[in-house]
């Protein structure tokens, strides 16, 4: 089995940047294998970075291209011992959902053994 790919906020920052390892691991979940995983947090505080609209984040998140995953209220309640801001517990709280994996250019904000990562 193939690991659900999970963007976190800086991932999502750099794929706007045209990172090209970022770019790559987002163009694999064209084929939806892996899948690519978008947690609603994640997206809200990239784009507090970067400032884009809707439609260029359509272009990223269209349904081609993965799954958005909002921060309901189960994954609200779930997360609260999770260490870190709540972009970073919401990422890890999705990660560990569904046996994802981490797409990230800062894989210290995450605890050692809580997600698996993918550091770019």
């Amino acid at each position: 089995m193939i690991e659900p790919l999970v963007f976190d906020h800086t991932a999502l920052v750099a794929l706007f940047d045209a990172h090209p390892d970022v770019y790559r691991a987002w163009e694999q979940t064209w084929a939806s294998a892996p899948l690519g995983v978008f947690p609603s947090a994640a997206v809200a505080e990239a784009n507090h970075v970067i400032g884009a609209t809707d439609e260029a984040w359509w272009a990223i998140l269209g349904p081609a291209h993965g799954t958005l995953v909002p921060l309901d209220r189960l994954a609200a309640v779930e997360s609260h011992n999770l260490p870190g801001e709540l972009v970073v517990r919401h990422i890890i709280h999705t990660a560990q959902a569904i046996d994802g994996v981490v797409v990230t250019l800062e894989p210290k904000q995450y605890p050692p053994g809580s997600v698996a990562i993918r550091a770019l």
